[in-house]
């Protein structure tokens, strides 16, 4: 046995699982050194006595220190730090709920100084400056809009709600970028709008350019209206971006008819048959047809309304459409405002439209306009008869229309050559006959010829209507009444009433009146008897009336006299005024007047005896009037008695 001391380990067994204890101190030692170590591989287990060894573990594990750069776990981190912020962070701000209050929160002065500093920093890029100032707005108005066309709200809106200072800003950026840079940044924002609109982004600053872009240069938008067209294609699946597009291009028909026709023609008409658009769309001809404009309308313009008013699109809008069709009266004033244009072109192209639609008020409205072309311009007859063979079916509705409407039509027409025109297709129907393949319309158009020159050989009566004649008749007689009492006086010795005597006119009137008021007291006591005391009620009803009357007809008569006093006070200063400046001017004004009268009174003597003579025989004698006087009223009292024993048996039996 050796003297040395050696240290005792287990032996290595290759086959044991466990893994081997490699003496490690900072990464891989070297094994010379290892062997050089006296130390190595003594445990402390050895060494310490078994109490102290659980008391070091013991301190290890639960006095362990935290390490600073281990990271804290997040409910450790997040307390920490509202501990910390909580009482450091100031109150937000409560975001705006609608547009009014985002824009009243907007700092006008930043707004300015925006403007102002990208203008000095890139002035050749005016579309800089006004996309600087679209984000600002974007930024300040992040309201989410349910209604992107705004057809709720007033025309308009949302532009109305700027306030002054901010409006001014946009103006001036507008304003001071030229034409050329306005329509790139329409086109540049229109875009722009929809791509934000499809991320979600807020887009309300872009709402607010185009619109006021559109109502102040509507000719610079609709000069890209080929651009407008194709971006609407490529969004019109999205109803929100869609009809933001269509409201954004569409203000350019408020202030110019012509562009917002053509707008309506590119841009919303294809769409009109669309549900999510119908109503949109159908809305805005009816807003282009309801302003006023000082402009006409052209021909094209004028069938392409009529076209879309009459069309038969599915999902337009039922109040919409018919509204469509009152507008459409407005349509013939707008043709026909520009007196100055010429009428020739009209008249084939509305013939070939009036069969293309069956539509009865489409039809009388393309009649009317034709009718008014051949009125204004005599000389397009001679076109219609041009195109007469060509249009047969077309000229029957036409013919029609004419004779339909005759009474209106021949105070407008030129008797003459409408004569001519029917000779001349009364000419070309007899060669359309002689023909083996029948023309549409043919006999409809032979049938209204004749009717209108049947018409036309009626003889013209007189030009007045009888309701003018009467009236001039009874303006005569009570002219020539009132002069006959200047004359004599008096009623009792004028002319007028000893005729009357004579012809025992006064006696029948006397009669009738007599047997009015004896009716009236028949009825009176009826009503009294089935409802007694009504006298009083009316009497009671009727006073404060009564009253309120007289006393205005005492402030009216109180009021003539004031005048008449001051007249006769006046009069003479009058006189004096008028004979110092136009000696003998009164005098001879006096005499004009007395033969004036005196000529009157010759003519009204003729005219009564003219009357007498010539208009008051036969059916108008005297003896028949007083024969037709007296059966009028005694068919009148009849008919009274029926209706008063009518009323009296319905009331007898709603009583019951």
């Amino acid at each position: 046995m050796s003297e040395k001391w050696e240290v005792v380990t287990k032996r290595k067994d290759k086959t044991s699982k466990l893994p081997q204890l490699k003496a490690t101190l900072a990464g891989k030692t070297n094994n010379k050194e290892a062997k050089k170590n006296p130390l190595n591989g003594v445990k402390i287990e050895e060494v310490l006595p078994k109490s102290q060894v659980q008391n070091l573990y013991s301190n290890k594990e639960n006095k362990k220190p935290q390490d600073k750069n281990k990271p804290l776990d997040k409910s450790e981190k997040k307390a920490q730090t509202q501990k910390k912020d909580k009482p450091q962070e100031p109150p937000k701000p409560k975001p705006p709920k609608t547009i009014q209050s985002a824009l009243n929160s907007i700092d006008v002065e930043e707004f300015k100084t925006i403007f102002e500093k990208s203008k000095n920093r890139y002035p050749d890029a005016p579309v800089v400056w006004l996309k600087e100032l679209v984000q600002f707005l974007n930024q300040k108005v992040p309201i989410e809009v349910q209604d992107h066309s705004f057809s709720s709200k007033p025309e308009g809106y949302p532009l109305t709600l700027l306030p002054a200072g901010l409006k001014n800003v946009i103006e001036k950026s507008v304003k001071e970028a030229e034409k050329s840079n306005v329509q790139l940044f329409f086109d540049i924002c229109l875009t722009s709008m929809a791509t934000d609109m499809g991320k979600g982004l807020p887009a309300l600053g872009y709402k607010f350019y185009l619109q006021y872009i559109a109502l102040n240069e509507p000719k610079l938008v609709s000069a890209s209206i080929a651009k407008h067209v194709t971006l609407r294609n490529s969004y019109q699946n999205r109803p929100n971006i869609g009809l933001s597009i269509l409201w954004a291009v569409g203000h350019v028909g408020v202030k110019d008819l012509h562009c917002g026709l053509a707008t309506f023609q590119e841009l919303y008409l294809p769409l009109m048959d669309m549900k999510n658009y119908s109503r949109f769309v159908t809305k805005y001809l009816v807003d282009l047809l309801s302003r006023e404009y000082n402009d006409s309308v052209a021909r094209d313009e004028f069938v392409l309304i009529l076209d879309s008013v009459y069309s038969n699109k599915k999902n337009m809008p039922t109040d919409l459409k018919d509204e469509l069709m009152r507008k459409s009266e407005k349509l013939k004033r707008l043709v026909f405002r520009n007196n100055k244009e010429k009428y020739h072109s009209y008249v084939e192209a509305l013939l070939k439209k009036l069969t293309t639609n069956s539509n009865k008020p489409y039809q009388d409205i393309l009649c009317d306009v034709l009718v008014e072309v051949f009125v204004r311009d005599p000389t397009t007859l001679s076109n219609w008869s041009k195109v007469y063979t060509k249009n047969v079916a077309a000229n029957a509705l036409l013919l029609r229309y004419i004779s339909d409407h005759w009474k209106d039509v021949a105070k407008r027409l030129d008797r003459g050559a409408l004569t001519n025109l029917l000779t001349s297709f009364k000419d070309a129907n007899e060669e359309l006959s002689v023909k083996k393949r029948k023309e549409e319309g043919l006999t409809d158009c032979i049938a209204s010829i004749k009717k209108i020159e049947e018409k036309m050989a009626v003889k013209k009566s007189s030009g007045l209507s009888p309701k003018t004649v009467s009236f001039l008749i009874i303006l005569a007689v009570a002219g020539l009444v009132y002069l006959d009492v200047k004359q004599h006086g008096s009623w009792k010795e004028t002319l007028t009433n000893r005729k009357l005597k004579e012809y025992g006119v006064c006696d029948y009137a006397q009669a009738g009146m007599a047997k009015v008021r004896q009716g009236w007291g028949w009825v009176d006591a009826r009503i009294d008897e089935n409802f007694p005391g009504y006298r009083k009620t009316v009497a009671d009803f009727s006073a404060p009336y009564v009253q309120l009357f007289s006393d205005l007809g005492k402030i009216s008569l109180n009021l003539c006299y004031n005048v008449k006093e001051a007249v006769a006070e006046k009069y003479p200063v009058v006189l004096q005024t008028v004979e110092s400046y136009a000696p003998g001017l009164i005098e001879q004004s006096q005499k004009a007047v007395t033969n004036v009268y005196s000529t009157s009174i010759l003519y009204y003597n003729r005219g009564v005896d003219y009357l007498r003579k010539e208009i008051f025989v036969g059916q108008l004698s005297p003896e028949n009037v007083q024969k037709v006087v007296i059966e009028a009223f005694n068919s009148t009292q009849q008919k009274a008695t029926e209706y008063y024993h009518w009323i009296y048996e319905k009331v007898q039996t709603s009583i019951k």
